[in-house]
């Protein structure tokens, strides 16, 4: 028995290193993610967030993950910039960054995956948002219907597939958000 117990603490060490040099770096690359989105959230729950500084630490943080990250949790890296970048109203480039991001969370986590749901909120969210934006600003309703037309189809799919209330749910959120940001950027 003493023998056995010598070899196990003999191998401990080896046992370690392989560990360390394996999945010990992944999980400490995975640490330091986790203790960046942290400060990112702090950024986040400033007075008056800066958020194209917020953006950047997004694209710091992807870049930080280990390179055999699962793709949904790098599908909610870019959703949480594309979030950022409809707050500092970059709108367009968030309805860009959203649209290619949902066919990528489509095809791994399906049509009605968590992720691909969130997505597809914030793309709601951001159609809305152009929508409002294009109307305060005095454009053609030929330039703003499209934008409105799509709110209403994205909104109109996550009520479909998930009970007939959620749709008025979904629009009530959306504009209560929206008369937040509107007031933030004018004060």
């Amino acid at each position: 028995m003493r023998k056995f117990f010598t070899l196990l603490w003999l191998l401990f060490p080896v046992g370690v290193v392989y560990y360390h040099f394996n999945e010990g770096q992944a999980q400490l690359a995975r640490e330091q993610a986790r203790d960046h989105l942290l400060r990112i959230g702090a950024l986040e729950q400033a007075k008056e967030p800066d958020w194209p500084t917020i953006v950047e630490e997004y694209d710091r943080l992807a870049a930080e993950l280990p390179p055999g990250e699962r793709p949904t949790v790098r599908h909610q890296v870019r959703l949480a910039k594309a979030k950022a970048k409809v707050e500092m109203l970059d709108v367009a480039g968030a309805i860009n960054d959203l649209s290619q991001l949902l066919k990528e969370s489509a095809a791994v986590d399906g049509e009605d995956g968590a992720t691909t749901r969130a997505i597809r909120e914030t793309l709601g969210k951001a159609y809305f948002y152009a929508t409002s934006l294009l109307k305060a600003n005095g454009a053609t309703e030929e330039e703003w219907r499209p934008y409105a037309e799509r709110t209403r189809q994205v909104f109109r799919y996550l009520a479909e597939h998930q009970d007939p209330a959620a749709l008025a749910d979904y629009e009530r959120r959306v504009e209560a958000e929206f008369a937040r940001s509107v007031r933030q950027n004018n004060l």
